[in-house]
C-alpha cells in the first residue's frame, strides 16, 4: 500500500472535527479511540451501546467522518491495522507475535503512539504554543495525579530558560493563594491526562476567566476541559498492558521546551550561563566528586 493510497486513520479524522462534535458524538468518539486497535471486532451497535448513544447517532457519526458506513470502517481497519505499524514491524504477525508481557511489544506500542500523535498534531498549534511560552512574563506548570510528573518535568526544563516558572499545586498551599494575581501576561502549561479530577475543570475555569493563555496537553478523551483551553495538544497514550504510556507527552514537552530555547536565543544562553556559574559556586554539580 503506497502512502498516497493509505487512508487517514480514524483518530486523525476525529481530531480534525472534534471541536465540532456534539456531546453524544464525543462520547462515541472516545469509545472508538479506546477501541481503535481492535475496532473491526465490534459492531456499530456495540460501540453505540458502550457510548450510550443511539444507533442512528452512530451511523451519522461515521458518515460525518467521511465513511460510507461502519462496514467501510471495519474493512479499512482490517486492512491497515498491521501494515506500516510499529507493532507489525517489531513483532511480526500471527504466531510470530511476541507475548503480551514482552518488552518489544511494549516499545512497539510507544512507537505507534508517537507516530499517530505526530501525524495528528497541527504544526501551527505547536508553533503558537511555543510562542505563547516565549512571550509570557510568568509560566505556570499544572497537573494532577499522574499528570503531576509531566508538569514537574516541564517546569524543570523551562526554569533553565526563563526566570519565573512555577509548579502548582504546591504542597500545603491552596489554589486561591497561588493563583491570586494571575493575568493576561501569564501562560499556563496544563497537563490533563486521564483520569482527570473534577478540580482540574474548576481551576481551568478560573484561569479562563482571568485571561491568561492556557495550553492543555492531554489525551484523546478530554472534551469539556479542552473547551476551556486556548490551545489543546492531544497525545496518544495507550499502553500495551494495563497502564497508560506517557512516552509521547514526555517527548512533546521536550520538543516544546527546545522550541522555546531556540526562540529565546541569547536570553536562554545567558540564563544557562548564570545557572552554571551558580552551580560552580554552590558545588552542587561538582564533576570531581565521585559517587
Amino acid at each position: 500500500m503506497s502512502d498516497q493510497k493509505k487512508p487517514k486513520t480514524i483518530d486523525i479524522r476525529i481530531s480534525e472535527i472534534y471541536d465540532q462534535l456534539t456531546n453524544s458524538e464525543r462520547r462515541l468518539s472516545n469509545v472508538v479511540m479506546e477501541s481503535q486497535s481492535n475496532l473491526a471486532s465490534f459492531t456499530a451497535g456495540e460501540l453505540a451501546d458502550r457510548a450510550n448513544v443511539s444507533k442512528a447517532t452512530a451511523a451519522r457519526f461515521f458518515k460525518r467522518l467521511g465513511y460510507a458506513n461502519y462496514n467501510e470502517v471495519r474493512r479499512i481497519n482490517r486492512q491497515t491495522e498491521d501494515w506500516g505499524s510499529p507493532l507489525y514491524e517489531l513483532t511480526g504477525i500471527g504466531t510470530k507475535r511476541l507475548s503480551q508481557g514482552d518488552f518489544g511489544l511494549h516499545i512497539a506500542q510507544d512507537l505507534q503512539n508517537l507516530t499517530r500523535t505526530a501525524e495528528m498534531l497541527d504544526a501551527e498549534n505547536l508553533a503558537e504554543a511555543i510562542d505563547k511560552l516565549v512571550n509570557a512574563k510568568r509560566i505556570w506548570s499544572l497537573g494532577f495525579r499522574n499528570s503531576t510528573a509531566l508538569a514537574f518535568y516541564a517546569r524543570a526544563l523551562l526554569t533553565n530558560l526563563k526566570p519565573d516558572v512555577r509548579l502548582i499545586p504546591s504542597a500545603g498551599m491552596s489554589f486561591g493563594e497561588e493563583l491570586a494575581g494571575m493575568n493576561e501576561d501569564d501562560a499556563f502549561l496544563i497537563f490533563g491526562f486521564r483520569r482527570r479530577p473534577a478540580q482540574l475543570r474548576d481551576v481551568m475555569e478560573a484561569i479562563h476567566a482571568a485571561g491568561p493563555t492556557s495550553i492543555l496537553i492531554t489525551d484523546m478523551t478530554a472534551s469539556r476541559t479542552s473547551q476551556l483551553a486556548t490551545i489543546t495538544l492531544r497525545c496518544h497514550c495507550r499502553g500495551h498492558t494495563m497502564f497508560d504510556s506517557y512516552a509521547t507527552p514526555m517527548s512533546l514537552i521536550n520538543y516544546i521546551c527546545s522550541g522555546v530555547s531556540q526562540s529565546l536565543g541569547d536570553q536562554a544562553v545567558q540564563r544557562l550561563r548564570e545557572i552554571e556559574q551558580l552551580h560552580g559556586k554552590l558545588d552542587q554539580l561538582d564533576a570531581s566528586v565521585t559517587e
